[in-house]
């Protein structure tokens, strides 16, 4: 797992063309990353299209008007949909295609196959949205699909690891490329009070936030037992706030009710404002089962926060225990309660925390950061092929390193 090469290993004058294959662009973590490449990498060096197989998604209002996106519109059993995604890549002639997790797989190779092999393709892991679920007939088809496709990458090195064990592909040809987070979007106020005060959070009152959807995967009904722990001792005023949708909420409302928490742990939903919630909290949890790069996590350590996670996935990469925050087994839900109660009674280990997170992210996961990796990446894998007729049109007398 090798780091990509430098920047000047694509010696072109034309930009880089790559076709960000996804399964739509609907809120998610994943979809904010490719909007975030979509934007941030610059036009005159990279010439990006975006295809969506399934639909067009609400995050597609954030993606610059220069950059096209298809919609293919994938039906259940829609053997046509690697003809339609063929026709887009055989248009735009990328040296890049890249597709993303499982669901977008499958039929990207095929069109690519379809389209003459047009460009290196790419596969990136960014986690299940399913869980652990991975049957033998899924190994076998990921094992046959990694030896057409040309690199494959995942977004943390447990991720890679995992998914390399499930499927029996060798981890060596897995690269890792951490996703980033906008520091200027995601940062601490410093009107904090008044933030504070229009959200409609009380003076001396801790926040404990947690931003994810309300499913099974991301523990919450394991965090609300913790959090009755903490609320049945605690002195101080204390605010369970879970920012997500999603279809637990029925249950989850009825234990909270159950435990006679309504006022102190609430869940308003999804928001719009997720920086304005994170600037104003005072400790982010993600109670997680399974995660992989959580861009979550990423989000609150550039807001300053610390973090209490599970010791799962990528979360060991990204907080470093005792120091940006707090990392218990997950299933140990009295560790995680001790872990809130640590950090909401004891002020100035919590903040120092969270400068220590805002700095982390500032130094190795900034946008910034993810942006040259990304770069530097897609220069990497550009075919043999077109390298040599940019160097020809160069008359530069060398071949690519691969």
């Amino acid at each position: 797992m090798n780091a990509p090469v430098s920047t000047d290993s694509w010696p072109g004058k034309e930009p880089v063309r790559v076709l960000q294959v996804v399964h739509g662009l609907p809120r998610g973590g994943l979809e904010n990353g490719v909007v975030n490449l979509l934007n941030g990498l610059p036009a005159s060096d990279f010439d990006q299209r975006v295809a969506c197989l399934d639909n067009r998604g609400e995050m597609a209002g954030r993606v610059a008007s220069r950059v096209p996106i298809d919609v293919l519109d994938r039906r259940r059993h829609d053997v046509a949909l690697p003809l339609r995604l063929a026709r887009v890549i055989r248009d735009m002639r990328p040296h890049v295609v890249h597709c993303r997790n499982w669901n977008t797989w499958a039929d990207t190779v095929l069109a690519h196959r379809l389209a003459g092999r047009q460009g290196s393709l790419v596969w990136s892991f960014h986690g299940f949205a399913d869980g652990h679920w991975f049957p033998a007939r899924r190994r076998i088809a990921s094992r046959v699909l990694a030896l057409a496709t040309d690199h494959l990458f995942a977004v943390c090195r447990d991720a890679a690891q995992r998914f390399a064990t499930l499927s029996r592909i060798p981890i060596g040809r897995f690269e890792v490329l951490y996703n980033g987070v906008d520091c200027r979007r995601f940062a601490p106020s410093r009107e904090r009070e008044q933030l504070r005060k229009r959200l409609g959070m009380r003076p001396g009152e801790l926040v404990v936030l947690t931003v994810a959807g309300l499913a099974p995967v991301k523990g919450h009904a394991q965090l609300l037992e913790a959090a009755a722990k903490v609320l049945s001792v605690s002195e101080r005023r204390v605010r369970f706030l879970w920012l997500g949708e999603g279809a637990e909420r029925g249950r989850l409302e009825a234990r909270v009710n159950a435990l006679g928490f309504g006022g102190r742990v609430q869940m308003p939903g999804g928001s719009d404002r997720v920086p304005q919630f994170l600037a104003a909290a005072d400790v982010f949890v993600l109670p997680s089962e399974l995660e992989g790069m959580s861009n979550a996590i990423l989000e609150a350590m550039a807001s300053g926060l610390p973090v209490i996670a599970h010791a799962v996935g990528g979360n060991p990469e990204l907080v470093d225990h005792e120091h940006t925050g707090l990392l218990c087994e997950y299933g140990d839900r009295d560790a995680l309660a001790c872990a809130i109660a640590r950090l909401i009674h004891h002020d100035d280990e919590r903040m120092g925390m969270g400068d220590a997170a805002r700095r982390r992210a500032e130094q190795i996961f900034s946008l910034e950061a993810m942006l040259v990796r990304y770069a530097d990446f897609y220069r990497h894998v550009v075919p043999a092929t077109a390298y040599a007729s940019a160097t020809a049109s160069r008359g530069v007398g060398r071949t690519v390193g691969r």
